[in-house]
């Protein structure tokens, strides 16, 4: 699966990546939010992101799979400059980081386990207005 070569790859951009509980998050939310797309950009997204192996193959001249760390950085960044498949790595790159960095920070600092920090940050809870208040100043 094209997430788990990018979790691969990103840890040596962002080391907080590096964690299990960070790259479990980040994973999760990664899919999560590919799961909640609209059909059609889930699609294209979709395909974007599969399209990095085979891109990095031909960028690298290296197999993903087997690649040292370097050449698949090196071609991360070689992909990163093509339209439209360096849009879809840089997308969800930041749906890895959003959560990823999040629970490397709540794991460090209070010990939380990924599922915890997962369920916090899944549905974030939106507090309603209070209209009762202002209808009665009116």
């Amino acid at each position: 699966m094209t997430v788990d070569l990018l979790l691969r790859i990103w840890p040596l951009r962002h080391p907080a990546l590096g964690g299990p509980d960070a790259r479990a998050a980040a994973r999760a939310h990664v899919l999560g939010s590919l799961a909640r797309l609209a059909p059609h950009y889930r699609a294209g997204l979709a395909l974007a992101l599969w399209l990095v192996p085979p891109a990095l193959l031909l960028l690298t001249g290296r197999r993903p799979a087997t690649a040292p760390p370097a050449v698949l950085l090196d071609g991360l960044r070689r992909v990163e400059r093509l339209p439209l498949l360096g849009r879809a790595v840089r997308t969800a790159e930041t749906l890895a980081l959003y959560s990823g960095l999040d629970a490397a920070a709540a794991a460090a600092t209070a010990g939380v386990t990924v599922e915890a920090t997962i369920e916090a940050t899944a549905e974030p809870r939106v507090p309603l207005p209070r209209t009762a208040d202002r209808a009665g100043t009116r």
